[in-house]
């Protein structure tokens, strides 16, 4: 069985009046790869000082290797625990290579020089975090994301076995954030060395770390994988936002989308209905827009696992739920024709069409009526998203002569349905003569006409 490499007992700690931690309790086995996650002023950073004694405990034990830390020597402990603060800022003139070499002091005598075996250290250091090249350079003079580097291969000087990191990344483009993170990944995979690191971003978290610790108001809220800690009431509790976690299709890791609201939207002005066809990634933004603009669209056909359908269910929309990889059956088909004669504009979403949900845009042809509206939102040519041989650009020909209005960007879309729509009288007569004279006047935007009149 794998060994504990940290244990916290009963942890609380205290700056006067205020208390930092109370009564924080949790294990770390060793070759773990810990998160240490939570909103500012959670205990993130207070934990890891306390851990390398930076910060004394008003009560509660640590213990590293099963050893009382308090009562472990700084320097022996500094042999085995190394970090990485996030300020790095260093003032003095050193070299790269002079930084690095602080490393290696734990393991020196007063006044010893280092050995070959050192030298042999402070050189893999800088090789394993590239900076080899920078070895003569003056720290003050290199970029945020080299100077992090700098101060990373300094901690891997010292050989230690556990490595805390104090939000390493804040001040990091996205690329250094993560080549760092990468690095600290192969340190603990290759060398088997203990990460325990204080981070904001719970995507990058999610993305590079196994454990996840979650401090909420001074104390531990969840412990443990992704999975059990990474959850929209976790989240909900700690940060007060709603949020969707979703696997990532490229890596299959978590992913953490935070929802601006709680899903539910204040009554306001009557709106005309609208009903939004098909769905997927391409629907998702014109939903969002539609909702801010205070209109409540009915979505569908979609399956569960389309993100459209997310985005009904946790708006309370309503939504035609189609079975698993199924095409549109009769029965949703007839569902679906019934949602479109309730609206009274239809929305076209820029979505490639295939065999599975060709039959969407046929109920959209087939329940057209002089009572109706029907606009498409046309980001790219019909022609290129048509799948099924013609037949879509077909029939979206036919409803494009039927008097459909064609729109090339979302905010020209918005604008017209602001300015036509007359709240007071929303029925689908006034829609429908607002839009025969947006037609008339506005060919820029209609029946796939480019050009000015």
């Amino acid at each position: 069985m794998v060994g504990v490499n940290l244990q916290v007992l009963d942890l609380t700690v205290n700056y006067g009046a205020y208390t930092a931690l109370d009564a924080v309790t949790f294990s770390v086995e060793k070759g773990s790869c810990v998160a240490l996650i939570g909103p500012n002023g959670a205990g993130k950073s207070s934990l890891l000082r306390t851990v390398s004694r930076l910060l004394k405990p008003s009560r509660g034990l640590l213990y590293l290797d099963g050893r009382d830390l308090q009562k472990i020597p700084l320097r022996e402990i500094s042999r085995s625990v190394a970090v990485v603060p996030q300020d790095t800022a260093i003032d003095f003139d050193f070299s790269v290579e002079e930084v690095v070499a602080m490393g290696r002091y734990p393991h020196l005598q007063r006044f010893q020089k280092e050995g070959r075996k050192d030298r042999e250290i402070i050189a893999e250091a800088m090789q394993i975090t590239g900076i080899t090249h920078l070895a003569s350079r003056s720290v003050v003079n290199l970029s945020g994301g080299e100077r992090q580097r700098v101060i990373i291969a300094r901690a891997l000087a010292q050989e230690p076995e556990i490595l805390l990191l104090d939000e390493p990344t804040a001040n990091l483009d996205i690329n250094y954030q993560v080549e760092f993170l990468e690095l600290a990944r192969t340190l603990n995979r290759e060398r088997g060395v203990t990460i325990i690191a204080a981070i904001h971003d719970l995507n990058l978290a999610a993305q590079f770390f196994d454990c996840f610790i979650l401090l909420n108001d001074r104390k531990i809220l969840s412990l443990g994988r992704p999975e059990e800690v990474l959850t929209p009431q976790n989240i909900r509790i700690a940060y007060g936002m709603e949020a969707v976690v979703q696997r990532n299709p490229l890596h299959g890791k978590l992913h953490i989308t935070v929802i601006k609201g709680n899903g539910t939207h204040p009554e306001g002005p009557a709106r005309p209905g609208i009903h939004v066809i098909g769905g997927g990634e391409e629907t998702v933004p014109l939903l969002d827009a539609l909702l801010e603009a205070g209109y409540r669209p009915s979505v569908g056909p979609l399956t569960r696992e389309d993100s459209g359908h997310r985005f009904a269910v946790y708006h309370a929309l309503r939504v035609i739920t189609l079975p698993p990889f199924s095409p549109v059956s009769d029965s949703f088909h007839r569902q679906h024709l019934e949602l479109i004669k309730e609206a009274q504009v239809v929305v076209v979403p820029s979505i490639p069409f295939g065999m599975g949900n060709l039959r969407n845009l046929e109920a959209v042809q087939e329940a057209m009526s002089p009572g109706m509206s029907v606009l498409l939102f046309e980001e790219t040519p019909v022609a290129q998203r048509d799948y099924c041989g013609g037949k879509a650009q077909l029939l979206y020909e036919s409803i494009k002569n039927r008097g459909a209005l064609v729109f090339r960007e979302l905010k020209d879309l918005l604008s017209f349905l602001r300015e036509q729509a007359n709240p007071a009288s929303p029925g689908p007569v006034y829609i429908r003569k607002a839009l025969l004279s947006h037609k008339a006047s506005h060919n820029l935007i209609s029946g796939g006409n480019c050009n000015a009149g």
